[in-house]
């Protein structure tokens, strides 16, 4: 498979995702909300046809690859090609006009989980982020910048409170690495929050709990950035944490993190996941 033809479709798609959501962003008083899991779990018709628009795209040009979106499942394919997209992550910020949202489509092999291609777009700052295998990040055309920084007293890190259940923890959590970090963030959108790490606007992000999809383009971009990723097992070279627990960093500080949150998380399943299988 051409990497560049792959990373070419992420970018048109994740395109036409941005259009349609920055359409149903103008006209926000149209749009039908609901609550999926609960309140703090939304979902709008901006959500369902941005997906839509992304896969269209993705049918027209590569009919027979695996699609998996955060809100239509599963299409099965037949190639060695699998698509992971979000069409708004950040739907809250989203809903309330504010920034921190990203419309994410990554393209993974089917069997091995490793990532090929991904781009990030951040409609309401006019960036996109985009990566593949073997090139370096780059942002709106342009090279992103080395991550230099190594002094974790002087680390701004993102954050995530996780699942329903990681939440206790967010205390003790905020409690570890407020003292030892410059301060901490929680912009909403764990794809943003990546493109924001891997284009040196935040240090680190901590956001454990996350889907395939949150995440999948992110990753790509921090790792081609030259950063590390992984959970508080390990890094993954190539792929994201099956145990959806995401640490990213510049090198010289994922160390350093990963030792202050292991003991907030000590039953974290990152311990015990299974590496040897792509996440459906």
């Amino acid at each position: 498979m051409n990497l560049d033809d792959l990373l070419g479709l992420a970018r048109d798609a994740a395109q036409a995702g941005a259009r349609t959501a920055a359409f149903w962003r103008s006209n926000a008083h149209r749009l039908l909300i609901e609550e999926k899991a609960g309140p703090d779990d939304l979902v709008s018709q901006a959500d369902r046809e941005t997906e839509q628009a992304i896969r269209a795209v993705l049918a027209q040009h590569r009919p027979n690859d695996t699609v998996l979106g955060e809100e239509d499942g599963t299409t099965e394919g037949r190639t060695g090609v699998r698509w992971i997209i979000d069409p708004i992550d950040g739907t809250t910020n989203y809903l309330y006009g504010r920034p921190d949202w990203a419309v994410s489509v990554a393209a993974a092999d089917a069997h091995e989980g490793r990532l090929l291609a991904g781009v990030v777009i951040e409609p309401a700052l006019g960036l996109l982020t985009e990566a593949r295998t073997g090139t370096h990040t780059t942002t709106n055309g342009t090279p992103t910048a080395a991550l230099t920084q190594h002094d974790l007293v002087r680390a701004l890190v993102e954050l995530n409170l996780g699942r329903p259940e990681q939440r206790p923890l967010a205390g003790p959590m905020v409690s570890a690495l407020l003292p030892r970090v410059r301060d901490l963030r929680r912009g909403g959108s764990a794809a943003a929050a990546l493109a924001q790490v891997a284009t040196g606007r935040v240090d680190a992000l901590w956001a454990p709990g996350l889907q395939p999809w949150d995440c999948a383009a992110g990753v790509l971009l921090v790792q081609q950035a030259g950063g590390t990723v992984g959970d508080l097992a390990g890094p993954t070279p190539g792929t994201w944490p099956r145990s959806g627990d995401v640490l990213a960093a510049p090198a010289a500080l994922w160390n350093p993190l990963q030792a202050l949150l292991a003991p907030v998380y000590p039953n974290t399943p990152a311990r015990c996941a299974n590496r040897s299988l792509p996440m459906a």
